[in-house]
């Protein structure tokens, strides 16, 4: 029974590590370096539309989304939350409380491949 016990705990753990580890490594600002969608790059045109495109998550569980469309600024933020036992995440834009859900391809300190959509778009993000 004890070992029983002791496999939950370290396999709880281990999970609840993974999930904070996630977090963390999502913490900071990012950068798209390319955009997939519907399997053809349209990274360009991302760029010309999106420009400036920065979406920064804070340890406080927020979030800051900015970029610039025709020469107006535009800034959705809110909170963003880690789901799917840290395989996803959730963002709150509190303006209009409409959410956004991504899944997370492959996070790494310093990059991230993420999607949207039900894998329609597709990110390719480089933290700053």
């Amino acid at each position: 029974m004890k070992k029983i016990v002791f496999i939950f705990a370290v396999t709880a753990s281990l999970i609840s590590c993974k999930k904070t580890t996630e977090a963390l490594t999502l913490l900071g600002q990012w950068e798209v370096e390319s955009y997939i969608l519907d399997g053809n790059d349209q990274t360009t045109l991302f760029k010309a539309t999106y420009e400036n495109y920065l979406l920064t998550f804070y340890a406080s569980k927020n979030f800051v989304e900015t970029y610039t469309v025709l020469g107006v600024n535009n800034t959705s933020a809110g909170p963003w939350i880690m789901t799917n036992n840290g395989n996803d995440f959730e963002l709150t834009n509190q303006a209009d409380n409409v959410k956004r859900y991504f899944n997370i391809i492959e996070l790494n300190p310093s990059s991230a491949t993420i999607s949207e959509d039900s894998g329609t778009k597709e990110y390719n993000l480089r933290k700053l």
